[in-house]
């Protein structure tokens, strides 16, 4: 064999040698990627399987659960469309439908309970609804719900989203007032009215919120009605000490 035909079989073997070792570097590179954006999309699951849960004790709406649990059924479908072999995934997919089959039922028990001891647990509910509303309202750019459905969802959050920071500072006030701080239980009471007044949230049934917390600064109620809070355990007892007059409303 000539020396040129040496040369030109060796720059073959050279050129087949690198396209070998680019073509495993892609497939490891792309493995890589996948596996990274599968790990990502893992923790999002498992952020909205955890977000599901805590919104549906936030929301009158029952709906509301059953809609990010969707979402996380659809997200497990395109992970599985990135490893089909993948066993995990099932049990993932088993899983959320399950809970797809729970959230799906109209006489599921469910118990509404906003009240946070503390402005990070406060703050940490507040991020859920909202995150609640940016799933609802992704769904509807896909066409998976409807343009009504989308805002009723977004008008019960709205409300929750509100009722969380209300009720949690009345029951702080509550607790003051159980140990006979009237000054401080006025401040906590104020700070929900003020919440209540400068929401941005349109629901009716605000005015009549704004109403009864007034009243309660006027000492013309105790509490609020169960049907704006429902959790009950701090509510002051009858002869509690009233509020002082120089804080009433005229």
């Amino acid at each position: 064999m000539s020396d040129i035909s040496l040369v030109v079989l060796f720059l073959a073997i050279a050129m087949a040698a690198l396209m070998l070792v680019s073509a495993v570097n892609q497939k490891q590179l792309r493995s890589r990627v996948i596996s990274q954006k599968l790990a990502q999309m893992k923790r999002r699951v498992a952020d909205m399987e955890e977000l599901a849960v805590n919104v549906d004790s936030l929301v009158d709406s029952a709906e509301i659960a059953k809609h990010v649990n969707d979402e996380v059924l659809d997200m497990i479908e395109i992970m599985r469309t990135l490893d089909g072999s993948s066993q995990s995934l099932l049990v993932m997919k088993d899983s959320a439908q399950r809970l797809a089959d729970e959230y799906h039922n109209p006489q599921r028990p469910r118990e509404i309970y906003r009240l946070q001891d503390s402005d990070a647990a406060i703050a940490r509910s507040l991020y859920q609804l909202n995150d609640a509303g940016r799933i609802i309202r992704k769904r509807q750019a896909e066409g998976k719900l409807e343009i009504a459905q989308m805002e009723n969802c977004i008008h019960e959050l709205a409300w929750a989203h509100m009722l969380v920071a209300v009720t949690s500072s009345i029951a702080q006030g509550h607790k003051a007032m159980n140990r006979g701080d009237v000054l401080r239980a006025f401040a906590f009471y104020k700070k929900a009215q003020q919440v209540a007044m400068q929401t941005s949230s349109t629901d009716e049934r605000r005015q009549e919120l704004i109403k009864q917390i007034t009243d309660m600064l006027n000492n013309k109620r105790k509490s609020l009605s169960t049907d704006f809070m429902p959790e009950t355990q701090f509510n002051p007892s009858k002869d509690s000490e009233p509020l002082p007059p120089d804080t009433m409303f005229g």
